[in-house]
């Protein structure tokens, strides 16, 4: 018997069931490894530097270096959770020369998100647009927290960050996981 195209399409259809049972067999069980992150970082975004969270936190603590300008790109959401001390929200949505109006092209800038993927993407427009001077934080806020360094809401310490989803968030240490703050109460 010689093979019909209707045998053909048959084998197609139970390929793709069998690919889609084992995606969702495997896929959604088996969480990113901070390695692959960087991997597919490092592999995205080759011309992006990277300073990791001690290298950074020693650039902050020390009184002879200009600190850098630190630029969170999450979403607003995230931010109200928490943030790097000093840091300024960006809307990534924004063209860079609005949002980065008034920087002079070569002050050190370090760029963060939760894991460090959008802000490499948003690294590597800075330097599109003449930035000279820039760097991502290698593993982003998710990495400074675990190492537990501090993050901060309102100018005050606290130990909660935003875990951007169920997915990504597995890169963060779960005792840390908050979704929204309330607003502060209002004094009478």
């Amino acid at each position: 018997m010689k093979p019909t195209l209707y045998m053909f399409g048959g084998t197609a259809a139970v390929a793709t069931i069998i690919l889609a049972v084992g995606w969702w067999w495997y896929g959604p069980r088996h969480k990113p490894t901070r390695q692959q992150v960087n991997a597919m970082i490092a592999r995205d975004f080759p011309q992006v530097a990277q300073i990791d969270v001690h290298h950074l936190a020693a650039w902050l603590h020390d009184p002879h270096r200009k600190p850098p300008i630190l630029l969170d790109v999450r979403s607003r959401p995230e931010y109200a959770v928490s943030h790097l001390h000093d840091a300024r929200w960006i809307d990534t949505a924004a063209p860079v020369s609005k949002a980065m109006a008034g920087v002079s092209r070569t002050e050190p800038i370090v760029t963060y998100c939760s894991v460090g993927y959008r802000s490499s993407a948003y690294a590597q427009r800075l330097l599109k647009d003449g930035f000279t001077n820039v760097r991502d934080l290698k593993g982003s806020i998710f990495q400074w927290a675990n190492d537990k360094l501090p993050v901060y809401r309102d100018g005050r310490v606290v130990h909660q960050v935003h875990p951007y989803n169920h997915y990504w968030g597995c890169l963060l240490k779960r005792s840390l996981w908050v979704f929204h703050v309330s607003p502060p109460a209002r004094s009478p």
